[in-house]
């Protein structure tokens, strides 16, 4: 990493400056909070309306007393970086807030599927091991994906001037084969085990292709 040059970041600065762009960041901001807003807002729907009813495992508390923890730091920061002014003078923690926010985004919803205690969502010690092996494949994917990226640049792939380079090479075409067909092995597993309704597939599936997506940004 130490022996990138400068100028061989000239296309993946210029890509990062828009993303980081205070404009483009609170409408990235407004819109993880919104969607992980859903399974929030009706967990504490739930709550009020069945709190003597519910009865959570000591994993499910842990869970839930973590995510609501982590959704009021999301609002902290909006509420934050919704001044331009802040943006700009806090643009190293903006950074690192935008990773955390697409953590959130990939991770938060998945507490609809393990929190069976509120949601009525069926699951099992089985499912959790499914949901488990998903979650590290997607860690795996961003490792390799990052370590990717360093390669790239270092061999000139994000130059502004001179000929393309691709590195998209045979043992990345099966790396992402394999983990395409682990992630729907897992799913059909998952499926199999507690025979789910297509609705309730549709949600595992929809937060998965997510997870990947922000596993591979």
């Amino acid at each position: 990493m130490l022996k990138i040059k400068e100028e061989d970041l000239g296309f993946f600065q210029i890509t990062n400056k828009n993303r980081l762009s205070p404009d483009y960041i609170r409408i990235f901001y407004g819109g993880v909070f919104a969607y992980t807003s859903i399974p929030i807002l009706i967990m504490f729907l739930g709550v009020l309306l069945n709190g003597d009813k519910i009865s959570l495992t000591p994993f499910e508390k842990i869970v839930v007393q973590t995510e609501v923890k982590l959704y009021v730091l999301e609002f902290v920061f909006l509420i934050l970086f919704m001044s331009k002014k802040i943006a700009f003078k806090l643009q190293k923690l903006q950074t690192i807030v935008t990773l955390f926010y697409a953590f959130q985004l990939a991770t938060l919803p998945f507490i609809v599927m393990v929190v069976e205690g509120i949601y009525d969502f069926p699951c099992d010690n089985k499912t959790l091991v499914y949901i488990g092996l998903i979650l590290l494949g997607a860690i795996c994917t961003h490792i390799v994906a990052t370590i990717d990226v360093f390669r790239k640049a270092k061999h000139g792939g994000y130059k502004l001037e001179g000929p393309a380079v691709s590195f998209f090479t045979n043992t990345k075409l099966y790396l992402l084969i394999g983990i395409t067909i682990g992630v729907i092995v897992l799913l059909v597993l998952i499926f199999l085990n507690l025979n789910y309704t297509f609705d309730e597939m549709a949600i595992y599936v929809t937060q998965t292709i997510i997870l990947y997506i922000f596993a591979v940004v």
